[in-house]
């Protein structure tokens, strides 16, 4: 894939223009026709006028308005198309980049980013820049290329007249200014609204923990406050435009006072003014989009910013001064309350890494996924609450991988024997339920197991489970474990499990024992530690009275 948001804004424009010259040229082209065929509009109307007052209405020829008409529209029409294509094009290849920019990233390198921050950047941003993209470069090809046809149209017809278009020019270079000025809110305002948006998404994540009123009021009363926030920002950032736009209307109303008197001083008759009404229309348009070009340009540069600044984050330097190559991942070294630790990992076992709560379990296995994934091993990591897509449960165990042959056979069993099968009359049908957005239509325990088949039928060496069996009661907890240690597709994987559960450690192969800010305690089989004398087997003692 082409790195694009490796450079910065203007070499990354430049870039682009020569990446899809080809519909540049061809939008060029239309606009220049397009101007060209406008440009013959206020000679007909002038015309027109001159037949109406000579009374010669009969020689007035409507078709020449049609086929202006069908060029005009038929050209302007393709130049928007050939401008915003490429743009579009562009943000697709921006995000599909980011995203797997993303997807490669350690989870650690973006967690300063909550998740309005990145709906914003990934969403919003790049919206912002296909909105440059399209919107500001076709409006610079338009009036250049304007500029280019009505200035020799209107000086052949009356150079006086060009003087008149003076107030209009300069009343849309001071409204341009006036918006540019009150664009720095305009990043501010993006911020906010980022904040807003995360607001949104905490709290439709909290209200299902929430049970009391006035913890729910507290809630809106905070939104309603960070709302605020955002109005203000939105408020001042638009103040340019609103102060601003009568000064066009005064601009367009002063130029057509002074070719007026230009009329009358040279005794020209009244269809020369509708000639220059003509003109003046055409001219608006393109001029009063100046001041837009420096909106949606001021808004772009932000936008770029602030993904420049996500990028940053993901490309920092991850590789840790404890990250070693291992042949074998039987003893590895980890950084673990503030020591180095020997963890000790059976091949093709049951590993499980038990301890109170705050010892540290989850933290370990992390980094332990961090030394598999810095030596390329292939590994699926399940946390305690797993993230399901918006999807049906087959979807979210293949993750597009196609279901069929022994995955799928798997996939089946497990759905049976993880005792989901009661979700839908037949397996077939339960694979094809509907989970909704992060699994909403199923209990968390539910989700959970789905997460846990994913991982079971990915083709990988090494599963890791933080405190899978939570959710589920000892039976089916036993149940489960049973079928996985019977199914000779899964005796070749190692598992590595945090439990705090004496019937999970019970069916595990080897036991690490760790303890708050102590570390690894104890380090043995099941059998050296439950069955004897030990740190674990006291450990347990305690947690049965």
């Amino acid at each position: 894939m082409i790195s694009r948001l490796h450079r910065k804004f203007i070499p990354w424009v430049v870039a682009h223009s020569f990446e899809y010259w080809y519909y540049y040229i061809g939008a060029l082209v239309c606009l220049y026709y397009l101007h060209h065929f406008q440009s013959i509009l206020p000679g007909l109307a002038k015309d027109l006028g001159d037949k109406v007052m000579s009374d010669q209405l009969k020689d007035i020829e409507l078709s020449k308005f049609f086929y202006l008409a069908f060029a005009i529209l038929f050209f302007r029409t393709f130049s928007r198309l050939l401008f915003f294509y490429p743009a579009r094009v562009q943000q697709k290849n921006l995000r599909l980049e980011i995203m797997q920019r993303l997807e490669n990233a350690l989870p650690k390198t973006y967690s300063s980013f909550s998740d309005g921050d990145l709906f914003q950047t990934i969403v919003n941003d790049f919206n912002r820049l296909r909105g440059f993209i399209g919107f500001a470069l076709l409006q610079v090809g338009n009036i250049i290329i304007a500029a280019i046809i009505f200035i020799p149209k209107i000086q052949e017809f009356n150079e006086a007249f060009l003087i008149a278009f003076t107030p209009l020019v300069a009343c849309v270079v001071l409204f341009s200014v006036l918006v540019v000025v009150f664009q720095p809110f305009a990043r501010k305002n993006m911020d906010a609204y980022a904040d807003v948006q995360n607001f949104v998404i905490e709290s439709y994540s909290a209200k299902k923990t929430i049970k009391n009123f006035h913890s729910e009021n507290s809630f809106y009363q905070l939104f309603r406050q960070y709302s605020g926030v955002e109005l203000r920002y939105f408020f001042i950032s638009s103040l340019g435009r609103v102060f601003s736009f009568p000064l066009v209307k005064l601009g367009v109303g002063a130029s057509l006072i002074w070719a007026a008197l230009i009329v009358k001083e040279q005794g020209l008759s009244g269809t020369d003014l509708i000639f220059f009404s003509g003109f003046l229309y055409l001219i608006l348009e393109p001029l009063l989009f100046l001041s837009w070009i420096g909106i949606v340009t001021s808004q772009g540069y932000a936008a770029w910013g602030r993904i420049k600044k996500l990028i940053r984050s993901l490309e920092q330097n991850t590789v840790e001064s404890w990250y070693k190559k291992y042949e074998d991942f039987q003893k590895i070294e980890l950084p673990f309350w503030g020591k180095t630790v020997d963890l000790e990992i059976r091949p093709k076992s049951w590993n499980v890494v038990i301890g109170d709560t705050g010892s540290g379990k989850s933290y370990l296995i992390d980094k332990v996924a961090e030394i598999l994934r810095h030596n390329k091993a292939s590994y699926s990591y399940i946390k305690q609450e797993p993230y399901l897509y918006n999807d049906t449960i087959a979807e979210n165990i293949f993750l597009g991988e196609p279901a069929k042959g022994e995955k799928l056979d798997l996939a089946k069993k497990c759905l049976v024997e993880f005792g989901l099968n009661l979700l839908a009359p037949t397996v077939d049908e339960v694979l094809a339920l509907e989970v909704g957005e992060n699994g909403k239509k199923v209990s968390g325990g539910q989700a959970k197991r789905i997460a846990l088949i994913r991982s079971l039928v990915a083709d990988v060496d090494y599963i890791i489970w933080d405190d899978p069996f939570s959710s589920v009661d000892l039976i089916l907890e036993q149940q489960i474990i049973k079928v996985l240690k019977k199914d000779e597709r899964l005796k070749n994987k190692t598992f590595i499990l945090t439990s705090h559960r004496f019937s999970t450690v019970k069916a595990s192969d080897w036991i690490v024992f760790i303890e708050q800010n102590l570390g690894i305690k104890e380090v043995g089989s099941k059998a050296e530690l439950l069955e004897k004398e030990s740190l674990t087997s006291e450990y347990f003692k305690k947690q049965m009275v």
